[in-house]
């Protein structure tokens, strides 16, 4: 069994547990509750013929020039970067932390953007054009609703794929 750890990171309630959630659980609540340092979930998926261990870390809390913070991300295999769709300012912090991570790892991480809330996007402040731009940065992004389940699925599965080397991510 091949065991993955992807760290799920963005701004304070964009939906990161929620996504996570959904995901593991298929349910959602709309109650808020803060994360406070990581929490750890894992699944177990078939893939083909391999067998994998998906550790799905929800990070937040930690100040993102601090030490500590990347402590949490050391051993993961890929990042998930959750943005709401209704905030402009998760996309730029967002953002702004995978140039951090990127900076310090020496190199750009795997990684995808899920942009959450797609069930409100009449609400939304992010235009199709931003996140074509984002994609042309060379970053997988993804439409996703934690509340009704849009292609969660799908963007846990692709990672778990490529994770394998079964594909690769290449942006739309």
């Amino acid at each position: 069994m091949y065991h993955k750890k992807i760290c799920v990171l963005g701004a304070p309630a964009v939906g990161k547990t929620s996504l996570i959630k959904r995901y593991l659980e298929g349910g959602f609540s709309p109650d808020y509750y803060a994360t406070s340092g990581a929490s750890i979930n894992k699944i177990q998926l078939q893939v083909d013929a391999d067998k994998l261990q998906l550790m799905l870390w929800d990070i937040h809390g930690v100040d993102p020039s601090s030490r500590r913070f990347y402590d949490y991300l050391k051993g993961a295999s890929a990042i998930v970067y959750v943005v709401d769709g209704t905030r402009l300012q998760t996309l730029h912090a967002a953002l702004e932390l995978r140039q951090k991570i990127d900076r310090r790892a020496g190199a750009s991480v795997r990684s995808i953007m899920l942009f959450n809330k797609a069930d409100i996007a009449k609400n939304w402040e992010i235009s199709s054009d931003m996140i074509n731009d984002v994609e042309v940065d060379g970053i997988f992004a993804l439409l996703t609703s934690a509340c009704e389940g849009n292609s969660i699925n799908t963007a846990f599965n692709l990672l778990a794929r490529v994770l394998l080397g079964k594909t690769t991510l290449v942006a739309a």
